[in-house]
């Protein structure tokens, strides 16, 4: 797969079929739109099947009083889930917010056709980009003929009777709803981050846990302990994973992602864990002393040693 930042250095070819989106996540219902574009292209013998999508997340550019976006998957992440989909080629594009005042006829009409030389486009159903988000699918569909173009429109995707989108998944996230984000997203949700140095507290009571430092931006998911596996130097381990403010020890203190490798020993700091969340055990609790939480945490990985034998 090519990858392409900014629109100045995109390619004409007219034999392209395109699709446009944010994509964050790659979930089952993107995975259902890109299936489609590529059996598209071999149907009409085009060439290349092109993926634009933005950087920032247009949401990152959008939102007012500067409120975060909790994203499912980070540039790289989410780079790296669509190499493995058949896309020939994707376009990253700066979003700005004078970018954003770009009216869909223009965009569509200069970018999309004349530049790229699209000849077919497949979107969502939901799907809309432009000024004021008013390139839909019925605009479209009206508006591509006199140019040329060939827009098809694909049905939303049900999961367990859900329609699938970025949205349902994070919120399912932010409720600790592990199977039903596994479900829509068609795998176990995922993150990484660089192991930083925090109070060594684990150490003292013997369950040494690495402490994350997440990307920003990337959702991170409810409070609570997680059964995991962790992905080190190409090496997976089981781990057990808490995420929260430490009521035990710390009134109020800021949130931490730290996690125990189970049968593990050496340094971590600094190396970069890939963590990946399989199983809920567990609200985040406030126990009565270091005793009560040492023991709670021998509870967790036995737990963990179960569900992830």
């Amino acid at each position: 797969m090519k990858i392409i930042w900014g629109l100045e250095n995109a390619t004409h070819d007219p034999r392209t079929i395109v699709t446009l989106g944010s994509y964050d996540g790659v979930h089952l219902g993107h995975r259902e739109i890109i299936q489609r574009l590529c059996t598209k292209k071999r149907e009409l013998g085009l060439s290349r099947a092109v993926l634009l999508t933005f950087h920032p997340h247009p949401q990152q550019v959008l939102r007012r009083h500067n409120s975060s976006v909790a994203l499912l998957t980070t540039m790289d992440e989410r780079l790296k889930l669509l190499a493995t989909t058949g896309i020939d080629e994707v376009i990253i594009i700066e979003f700005t917010e004078q970018f954003s005042k770009t009216s869909y006829l223009d965009f569509f009409r200069d970018t999309i056709v004349t530049r790229l030389g699209t000849k077919a486009m497949v979107v969502g159903f939901n799907h809309a980009f432009g000024k004021d988000r008013q390139g839909d699918a019925m605009r479209l569909k009206s508006l591509a003929p006199q140019l040329g173009v060939d827009v098809e429109e694909v049905p939303p995707l049900i999961v367990d009777g859900i329609s699938v989108s970025s949205t349902k998944i994070r919120h399912a996230l932010e409720d600790g709803k592990l199977p039903e984000a596994a479900g829509l997203l068609g795998r176990n949700y995922s993150f990484s981050g660089v192991v930083v140095r925090g109070e060594q507290l684990g150490r003292t009571i013997g369950y040494p846990t690495a402490n994350l430092e997440i990307p920003v931006g990337k959702l991170i998911p409810a409070d609570g302990v997680y059964a995991v596996t962790v992905g080190l130097d190409g090496v997976s381990y089981n781990g057990a994973l808490s995420i929260g403010n430490r009521p035990t020890v710390v009134d109020g203190g800021k949130q931490t992602v730290e996690v125990y490798l189970l049968d593990f020993e050496g340094d971590l700091y600094s190396k970069e864990l890939a963590v990946e969340c399989v199983a809920y055990i567990r609200a985040q609790e406030t126990l009565n002393g270091l005793d009560r939480l040492k023991a709670k945490i021998a509870e967790d990985v036995a737990r963990v040693r179960i569900l992830l034998p």
